[in-house]
């Protein structure tokens, strides 16, 4: 067997003991229970059922599975080396951090505090390329699984802007177990159990160790169970295409920084640069995409002529005739319909066999249909605004970190005023 197919083989035993690990099923407990409350919230808000708690925490699972894997694989080819970055320090601080803002949860902001405190007090004995070369992958793993799933069981609902107006929109939340397979430099590994790490290529590792280990230390592959959640929303765009823009934006802030570490390890000039790059780029992300939902026009507004949908019903009749969040209702049996009212009307009065005419958002094109709907049954939509909603969500364009330097000049000027 080539050595190759040695370190694949390695990394591939090893992360099938992660999967069975009891943390990983804890952890995946733990992300049931989000999907739970997500669940709960939309059945509260416009009673949609048909999103199973089981099946949400199974497909997450399944993504998890698949971007824990692509994880293992870049941690290994890098050469994270998790004996070197304090991730008690990480977590401590990070929970803490979350009583400020729940996102403060990320690694982001912790480890670039702790790796800032390294540099300024010498404390804690942390290696900083290391540290930001795990959030880096661990960020660039998550802008896949937001590519590919983080659409997935958006939840709808209506936010009051700056201008007081009424807007349709999403929010988008997602969770994700994953299991891990990363370097770790121990003494006396054997005696442990643990799987030795196999002769790697001489360029290896590509983020450089930046501290001696004893003559007895070996390199050995630990597993490491590690949880991923996504927050956004959507108002200018579709769920599908704001998950596009927000992995597309996370996946070049993951290659930046993980460019900073490689080259942080061989240029210590470069450590402070990529520990300041970790939370503000992250927060770069994080606001400049709610400012590009909360500045552009929004999509989810009743349009001129006909009924804009914001979304469909699992199981539904409208969900049956293929509509979909975007797309505008024009008739209903030759009927020519601008409130949810007039559908219902004519639904209720005539049901049986139903023409639906209107507009697809995605493509831009007419399309008519023919669904059927039994007596007393709904379409199974759910409308962007019509003026007479009393629940809705006031939401603030801006960032934490703004809004405290913000609150901290208006405190400075208030003392020397």
């Amino acid at each position: 067997m080539t050595n190759a197919l040695i370190i694949v083989s390695s990394i591939l035993y090893e992360f099938a003991s992660a999967i069975f690990d009891y943390m990983f099923w804890i952890v995946m407990a733990i992300v049931a229970l989000q999907y739970r409350k997500i669940a709960k919230h939309r059945e509260e808000m416009f009673g949609i059922g048909g999103y199973t708690v089981i099946r949400d925490t199974l497909a997450a699972t399944g993504y998890g599975i698949a971007g824990g894997l692509a994880a293992s694989f870049l941690l290994v080819i890098t050469g994270v080396n998790l004996t070197s970055l304090g991730i008690g320090y990480l977590w401590v601080l990070a929970l803490l951090l979350m009583l400020i803002n729940p996102r403060f949860l990320c690694f982001s902001y912790s480890g670039g505090i702790v790796a800032l405190s390294k540099l300024i007090f010498g404390t804690p004995d942390i290696d900083i390329p290391q540290l930001m070369g795990l959030i880096a992958v661990l960020h660039l793993i998550e802008s896949l699984l937001i590519y590919f799933s983080g659409h997935a069981g958006a939840t709808p609902m209506f936010i009051k802007r700056d201008d007081g107006s009424l807007v349709g929109g999403f929010t988008l939340q997602k969770f994700w177990p994953l299991p891990v397979v990363a370097v770790a430099v121990i003494a006396y590994p054997e005696a442990l159990g643990y799987t030795i790490l196999p002769e790697m290529p001489d360029w290896w590792p590509a983020i450089k160790f930046g501290q001696e280990f004893s003559i007895a230390s070996i390199g050995v592959l630990l597993p490491l169970i590690v949880g991923l959640g996504y927050g956004d929303i959507a108002l200018a765009h579709t769920p599908s295409e704001k998950s596009r823009m927000s992995a597309t934006n996370l996946s070049l802030f993951s290659v930046v920084l993980l460019g900073l570490s490689i080259m942080a390890s061989r240029y210590d000039i470069l450590k402070i640069a990529a520990a300041l790059f970790a939370p503000l780029g992250h927060e770069a992300v994080i606001y400049i995409g709610k400012r590009t939902e909360m500045k552009r026009k929004p999509l989810y507004v009743k349009p001129e002529q006909g009924v804009r949908l914001l979304e469909t019903l699992p199981d539904s009749p409208a969900r049956k005739a293929g509509l979909a969040s975007g797309d505008v209702i024009v008739s209903i049996n030759g009927y020519i319909v601008n409130s949810r009212r007039e559908i219902d009307s004519i639904i209720l009065t005539q049901p049986g066999l139903v023409e639906i005419e209107y507009l697809v958002h995605r493509h831009k094109r007419w399309r008519r249909e023919q669904v059927r709907v039994k007596p007393n049954q709904v379409l199974g939509i759910i409308t962007v605004p019509e003026g007479y909603e009393l629940i809705y969500t006031e939401f603030k364009n801006s960032s934490v970190i703004l809004r405290l330097i913000d609150k901290s000049r208006s405190i400075f000027r208030r003392i020397f005023k």
